[in-house]
């Protein structure tokens, strides 16, 4: 992009800025630097809108350049009129609003604009307590953006326009907070028109495409991680709905947090046309796996038999990756291989707990009888999966554990070791979700609803600590507390996965 940038783009890590560039770097947490799949229909919604705008991976430039200085990127764009930065996922509340603080250290004059679920859920707060935040746009900001972005732009840098027009708006005027009315929430129309694929305003796109691919396949983060060249291997995650049908214990996406935060009802779907546009594009760009972000087979039979059957109808053969929320149904696995290229396919299963009564308790309704009738139709097409259990989630205790742990066994000496990954962490308490708006149902006590809450847990997290693993910094508890120690249910599950650490994974050592 040759035309200076009058607004730029920020993804934070969930660190401090300058953690960076002390010797404490060497035992960080994980810094998420996957960037919403919101973020490019926003971005190039402003740019299709003659308002240019740069953006950066703060976590990625710091990978691939240890001197990167975030304050000399933004004084070389002191032309900037505003900055974005996403305030999406709670694990970044603290690496947000300190990278705000840096921005407005180095371009005081700039309206800082925050957006995402967690900035959506708190906006009130934010703005009220954090005077570096100017706006932060509610629920689908496409629209809301661009009408905030071009009322700004009418003014003189630094002059407060009116901007009691601009939906789903929440800012600050005369020391006041304003939440002008959410009256805009996104379409399948809107979807069509909205560009969620090109990133040509971020700096190291292509560098991105493969920190996006590295995340799902773990064997070539492995490889990355032994210094091997990867760089061949391209991946992206793509939007394929927004909203959800489901209302899982422990998730900040459920259908009632959409509801508060979007006004949306249930799941909408992005057309499939402009799914297969998408990957279209992407193959353009080497990717040779696309990753779904809401699962196609909740999207219901009509949906990715359509799709499957137009990808196959356009010759377009590329890896796909599906998380399924509960079981697929008959007949999805066989039309997924038929799609997909399977050199570089997998898909996931979340039964989170060997027992029924857990499962069923956070969302996940299916018995283990019907799990294995899916792990058996999975296996007979060679398909690579990613097996995923919980550590702390209500319910779980010290029986249920041993129950996982059986459970996981059984996986383990039925699939091939090859094509096998299981994985068990211990769950975050999110913003909205069922267990944080209604404990009593679920038998916890939660001890976070503030954004001040969430902030502080991302302060105290930000590098590796035992207490990662054994449920210390989460949120809630289990009523009552003594009825499990996660330490003891941690314990256990490491002494189950030793000696089998390639497939069967310990519990991870960082939040």
């Amino acid at each position: 992009m040759n035309e200076a940038p009058v607004a730029l783009y920020i993804h934070p890590a969930k660190q401090a800025v300058d953690l960076y560039d002390t010797p404490v770097r060497q035992n960080f947490g994980r810094p998420y630097g996957l960037i919403p799949m919101g973020v490019p229909a926003l971005v190039n919604l402003l740019c299709d809108n003659d308002i240019p705008v740069k953006g950066i991976n703060f976590p990625l430039e710091k990978k691939l350049n240890s001197n990167f200085n975030l304050r000399k990127w933004l004084a070389d764009h002191r032309e900037a009129r505003m900055v974005l930065i996403d305030l999406h996922w709670y694990e970044h509340s603290y690496g947000a609003i300190n990278v705000a603080q840096v921005v407005k250290q180095v371009l005081p004059d700039a309206w800082v604009i925050l957006g995402g679920l967690t900035s959506s859920a708190f906006a009130g707060e934010i703005i009220k307590n954090i005077s570096v935040v100017d706006f932060i746009v509610r629920g689908d900001a496409e629209r809301p953006l661009l009408a905030l972005a071009q009322a700004l732009m009418r003014e003189e840098r630094g002059v407060m326009p009116d901007l009691s027009d601009v939906p789903n708006l929440t800012y600050r005027l005369h020391g006041q907070v304003v939440e002008n009315p959410r009256t805009y929430c996104a379409t399948p129309d809107d979807f069509a028109d909205f560009n969620f694929v090109d990133l040509g305003w971020l700096e190291h796109e292509d560098e991105y495409f493969v920190h996006e691919y590295l995340v799902i396949d773990m064997e070539l983060a492995h490889q990355a991680r032994e210094g091997m060249d990867i760089s061949k291997y391209r991946g992206r995650w793509i939007t394929t709905a927004r909203g959800c049908d489901f209302e899982c214990s422990y998730c900040g996406g459920a259908r009632s947090a959409h509801k508060a935060i979007a006004g949306r009802d249930g799941v909408v779907p992005v057309p499939v046309e402009t799914i297969v546009n998408q990957i279209k594009h992407l193959i353009e760009h080497d990717v040779i796996q696309v990753c779904f972000s809401y699962d196609l087979a909740a999207l219901g039979e009509r949906y990715w038999k359509t799709l499957f059957r137009t990808l196959r109808k356009e010759g377009i053969k590329i890896g796909l990756y599906n998380e399924f929320f509960q079981l697929p149904p008959s007949g999805f696995t066989k039309d997924f291989v038929r799609t997909a290229d399977m050199k570089h396919s997998s898909l996931a299963l979340n039964p989170y707990s060997g027992s029924e009564r857990v499962r069923r308790l956070n969302g996940k309704r299916y018995s283990e009888a019907e799990l294995f009738n899916t792990l058996d139709e999975v296996n007979l097409y060679d398909i690579p999966i990613i097996v995923y259990f919980s550590l702390n989630l209500p319910g779980e205790d010290e029986e249920a554990v041993q129950q996982s742990i059986n459970l996981a066994q059984r996986i383990y000496d039925m699939y091939p070791h090859s094509r096998l990954k299981i994985l068990n962490t211990c769950h975050t308490m999110e913003p909205l979700s069922p267990m944080e708006q209604r404990p009593g149902r679920y038998g916890v006590d939660v001890q976070w609803h503030t954004f001040r809450d969430w902030y502080e847990y991302c302060r105290n997290t930000q590098v590796q600590l035992p207490g990662a693993r054994t449920g210390e910094w989460r949120g809630f508890d289990l009523l009552p507390p003594a009825k499990r120690s996660v330490e003891a249910m941690a314990d256990a599950w490491d002494a189950a996965a030793k000696g089998r650490e390639s497939v069967w994974w310990p519990i991870p050592p960082s939040w």
